[in-house]
C-alpha cells in the first residue's frame, strides 16, 4: 500500500507525542523528601529496631514500598525503613530562575548527578519548583517533571536564614577543649556537609532550633551547629556596650594568655599580632560578632567575646 503524505504526517505526529511523553515516564523510582526534622533510618520497620542513620528535612529518599505506616527506602547507599508520615511528595509551587555561568542546566530523572538527563535549559529560564530538597529540587519545566540542583536555581531549602518563634538569640562557641573546633553544617545532621570550623569564643546568631542543632548564622554563613557546644546568651552582646569609642581590656575565657588581633573580622583572617591578656584597647566600632579596635595606634578587629569594657572615653 502506498503511504500518502497525510499518513506520513500522522505517523510523525504520533512519534513526536511519544517522545514528549518519555521524559515524564523516565522518573521510574518514587522519590520522596524528608519533612519535620531528623528522620531515623532503621534496619527493620519498628521503632525498636537498630538505627542505621539520621537524615534531616530536605533529604531525598528512593521509596521501594510502603506498608503499615513504614516505607522501605534507599538513601546515600543505605537501605532500611522510615516512618511514612515523615516523607512528603508535595510542597506547593514557587518560581525560580536558572542561574549558571552561561551554560545550560540539565533536568534529571533523579535528585542526583547520576540521574539520566531529560533535557537542558538556558540560563535565565523560569522554573516551577514543586518540592525543595537540601541540594536538589523537583521541578516542572514546560510540563516536564524532573530534578535540578539548587545551587543553579539560587535557592536553598536548609539554609534560608529565616528566624523561628522565640529567636533570634545570641550564643558563643563553647567546646570542651580550647583547641577544639565546632563544625558548621549544611543541615541538622552529623552526616551533613561541613561548611565551616569555629573555635571557642566565636559569637553566633541563633535563628531557631532543630532537634540537637541550632539553626545559626555566623561570619555571613547560614547553617547548623550542635546545641551542646554553644553557650546561649539571652541578649545580643552589643547591647551591653557603651557608646563608642570606649576603653576595654583583652581577656581570654578559654584560659589562654594571648588574644589575636586581626586585620578583618572573621576567624580565618590574617593576624596582626597576638597581644597578652590585659592589654588595653580602644573600641571604635561595635559589630554583632566583631569589633573594630585600636591598639598602639594600629587598627584591627577583635571578637566581642575576648575583651571586657573598662570605661567610656
Amino acid at each position: 500500500m502506498q503511504k500518502t503524505p497525510i499518513y506520513k504526517r500522522c505517523l510523525w505526529m504520533m512519534v513526536a507525542l511519544v517522545m514528549l511523553a518519555l521524559p515524564a515516564l523516565s522518573l521510574a523510582e518514587d522519590y520522596l523528601v524528608v519533612k519535620g526534622g531528623l528522620l531515623n533510618l532503621r534496619q527493620e520497620a519498628s521503632t525498636s529496631s537498630k538505627v542505621l542513620g539520621q537524615y534531616p528535612t530536605g533529604t531525598w529518599m528512593a521509596v521501594a514500598s510502603s506498608v503499615d505506616g513504614w516505607s522501605q527506602v534507599t538513601v546515600n547507599g543505605k537501605t532500611g525503613f522510615v516512618m511514612s508520615k515523615y516523607l512528603s511528595a508535595a510542597e506547593g509551587s514557587t518560581d525560580a530562575y536558572i542561574r549558571t555561568n552561561g551554560g545550560n542546566l540539565q533536568l534529571r530523572t533523579l535528585p542526583s548527578f547520576t540521574g539520566d538527563v531529560i533535557a537542558s535549559y538556558a540560563n535565565g529560564s523560569k522554573v516551577t519548583v514543586l518540592v525543595k530538597g537540601i541540594n536538589w529540587s523537583k521541578v516542572n519545566m514546560n510540563s516536564v517533571i524532573g530534578y535540578m540542583a539548587n545551587k543553579y536555581l539560587g535557592i536553598s531549602a536548609s539554609n534560608s536564614g529565616t528566624i523561628t518563634e522565640g529567636y533570634p538569640k545570641t550564643g558563643v562557641v563553647n567546646n570542651p577543649g580550647s583547641k577544639q573546633v565546632l563544625l558548621l553544617r549544611e543541615a541538622p545532621s552529623t552526616s551533613a556537609k561541613v561548611i565551616g570550623y569555629y573555635g571557642n569564643g566565636v559569637s553566633v546568631k541563633l535563628l531557631g532550633s532543630n532537634g540537637n542543632f541550632y539553626k545559626v548564622t555566623v561570619d555571613g554563613k547560614n547553617g547548623y551547629m550542635m546545641k551542646s557546644f554553644i553557650k546561649v546568651t539571652s541578649t545580643p552582646l552589643t547591647e551591653s556596650f557603651p557608646e563608642v569609642p570606649f576603653a576595654a581590656a583583652l581577656k581570654n575565657p578559654n584560659g589562654g594568655w594571648v588574644v589575636n588581633f586581626r586585620r578583618a573580622p572573621g576567624m580565618n583572617t590574617s593576624i596582626i599580632k597576638a597581644y597578652p591578656v590585659g592589654t588595653e584597647i580602644t573600641v571604635l566600632e561595635v559589630g554583632e560578632n566583631w569589633c573594630k579596635a585600636e591598639i598602639d595606634g594600629v587598627e584591627g578587629y577583635v571578637s566581642t567575646y575576648f575583651f571586657k569594657v573598662l570605661s567610656a572615653t
